[in-house]
């Protein structure tokens, strides 16, 4: 990856987060936790996509229809808030990678406890000053 293709994607990701953090003014939004978790720009910077997450499950659809639905709005105050000639064109995306590696967390502590296996950092301290 280029350097000036990493340093347009983090921009991009932290622009990006600011202005979903004032908020879009879009009811379907309200009461969901919106999280951009990485931009994926391509080669010619013409285009990015922007991976979010949306907590809760209950609000995805909903908030994902509002972000398409502002893309443009969005485009236009990424805009203005940085310093490129040309700003790709925005494209959202639901990321749901960290949700699936919650589960897999979660089910490998359910089977430790099940065959009541510990992971090695949650022993007992008296165990630990022995």
């Amino acid at each position: 990856m280029s350097h000036r293709k990493a340093q347009v994607e983090s921009l991009l990701q932290r622009t990006v987060a600011a202005v979903l953090q004032r908020g879009l003014g879009d009811p379907r939004t309200q009461g969901a936790l919106i999280s951009v978790t990485k931009v994926d720009a391509s080669p010619d910077l013409k285009h990015a996509t922007v991976f979010v997450s949306i907590l809760p499950d209950t609000h995805q659809t909903r908030a994902m229809h509002a972000l398409t639905d502002a893309t443009m709005h969005l485009q236009h105050a990424v805009k203005k808030a940085v310093a490129l000639r040309v700003v790709p064109h925005l494209r959202f995306k639901l990321d749901t990678a960290l949700k699936k590696e919650n589960a897999t967390l979660a089910a490998i502590n359910e089977a430790m406890e099940r065959t009541g296996d510990r992971a090695p950092d949650t022993e007992p301290p008296e165990a630990m000053a022995d």
